[in-house]
């Protein structure tokens, strides 16, 4: 049974180019690209940070780099940045919980939930990746960290309250 995963790739320029991956039954995938272009890929990987792809028929070779905030693609001598989030990491980053999360002051629940624990303190100094909540969604834990440095200027929820999508859970605001 094949099943459909859209990707959401950032190159440097914020502008959302989702991509639609489906697994077919052989081992091969089936990829829609942002303009409607539908082609087959073969994949594997040769060795670590190197993909073999077979793209329509056409070899094609490239070395990936995971560099914590994105990933280096080195392709026909062409050098790539680009960010490749899931449906799930596309709404943890639209509520500025994930990476590459957005400047404005409000952590939003990317999820519902419940929220299970608060480690953020009124006034205390935040980096990006501090943990700040965590929400419990489908019987598991999910740490909700900053989005950006400064200061937490509100908690808007308690232990063992309920949250749904896009309620505001922490405010950060800058530290001058």
């Amino acid at each position: 049974m094949s099943r459909t995963q859209k990707y959401t790739v950032f190159n440097g320029d914020d502008e959302e180019r989702v991509w639609e991956v489906r697994d077919l039954d052989d081992g091969r995938y089936e990829v829609t690209d942002p303009d409607g272009k539908t082609f087959e890929v073969d994949a594997f990987t040769p060795g670590e940070g190197k993909l073999h792809m077979l793209v329509d028929g056409a070899s094609v070779d490239a070395d990936i780099v995971d560099t914590g905030r994105d990933l280096a693609v080195l392709v026909g001598g062409e050098d790539h940045r680009v960010t490749v989030l899931n449906d799930r990491e596309l709404r943890m980053r639209a509520a500025g919980a994930g990476p590459g999360g957005g400047d404005h002051p409000d952590l939003e629940s990317p999820m519902a939930g419940k929220v299970v624990k608060i480690i953020a303190q009124l006034g205390q100094a935040v980096d990006i990746g501090d943990p700040l909540v965590v929400v419990e969604a489908m019987k598991m834990e999910n740490d909700l960290k900053a989005h950006r440095p400064g200061v937490v200027s509100a908690v808007a929820v308690e232990e063992g309250q309920a949250v749904e999508i896009g309620d505001v859970l922490v405010t950060i605001d800058d530290d001058e």
